[in-house]
């Protein structure tokens, strides 16, 4: 019996090859940058508008936007948009020295989590199979989340 090998192509529904797949540090900014936007969208949403708009124009808008039913204020948003929030202690993955506390938004190829380090230091982590990149967190709307979220949590 003689085996034949094919060369697979994998092509896009428009019939264009796709680009390689990028490595982890070069989309984490780009990552980041829409998290950020994302929270920052819900932020207004919950903080501001009740200031500037009436319960009408209010009501307009999220029907429109329709991403925030259910939810009943931005911290409520968040808690609902993560996974979970917990303490990784020291030792726990290969070569982590330090214990942080963990906002894990989304698991599996990739993921994305916030880290909370002791020293107050924050990173923002775009993880996929076997890469992983970050970048320093200096924005307050997610420093007050990581540190309402830590307020709320007891360490093991």
């Amino acid at each position: 019996m003689t085996t034949q090998t094919k060369a697979v192509q994998t092509l896009n529904l428009d019939g264009e090859k796709p680009e390689r797949e990028k490595k982890c540090s070069e989309i984490v900014a780009q990552k980041y940058r829409e998290r950020l936007e994302e929270f920052k969208n819900a932020q207004f949403f919950f903080k501001l508008c009740p200031e500037i708009m009436d319960a009408d124009e209010l009501k307009s808008y999220n029907q429109e936007k329709k991403q925030y039913d259910g939810y009943e204020n931005f911290f409520d948003y968040a808690n609902q948009a993560g996974l979970s929030f917990d303490r990784v202690k020291a030792g726990t993955f290969k070569d982590q020295e330090e214990p942080y506390w963990r906002w894990q938004l989304c698991w599996g190829g990739p993921s994305q989590e916030f880290r909370l380090f002791d020293d107050g230091n924050l990173e923002f982590w775009h993880l996929d199979w076997f890469d992983g990149a970050c970048v320093i967190v200096q924005d307050e709307i997610f420093k007050d989340l990581m540190n309402e979220f830590k307020s709320l949590s007891v360490d093991l």
